[in-house]
């Protein structure tokens, strides 16, 4: 899906690595300062800068959030958050292809 090679084009981009980056292995990927990364960098790639949408969009495609800040740092711009997918993988568009949107819960639908 289109939004998944521009979320590979982002977290890859040299220009913002102090910003958003794969973890060492590449299976997951870090975003550091959440304020500026949203100011900077999703306006860039998705027509936005609104972070809590940019989370809503991963959940809803099956990314997990990964806890990395401790206590003292959460909701400072400080906080580091990581996202992880088996499909998004660094090196590995051909696994793109297989993120599928969540199924709807029949108990939401049913509201």
């Amino acid at each position: 899906m289109y939004i998944f090679y521009n979320l590979c084009s982002l977290v890859g981009d040299a220009r913002h690595q102090d910003l958003v980056s794969w973890n060492p292995t590449g299976t997951s990927f870090l975003i550091c300062n959440v304020k500026k990364f949203a100011q900077v960098v999703l306006p860039e790639y998705f027509k936005h800068g609104n972070f809590s949408s940019f989370v809503r969009l991963l959940n809803m495609y099956g990314f997990h959030k990964i806890n990395k800040s401790p206590r003292g740092q959460r909701g400072n711009e400080n906080e580091i958050w990581e996202f992880s997918h088996p499909q998004f993988q660094k090196n590995r568009p051909d696994l793109l292809k297989d993120i599928r949107r969540k199924a709807m819960d029949s108990e939401v639908l049913r509201r």
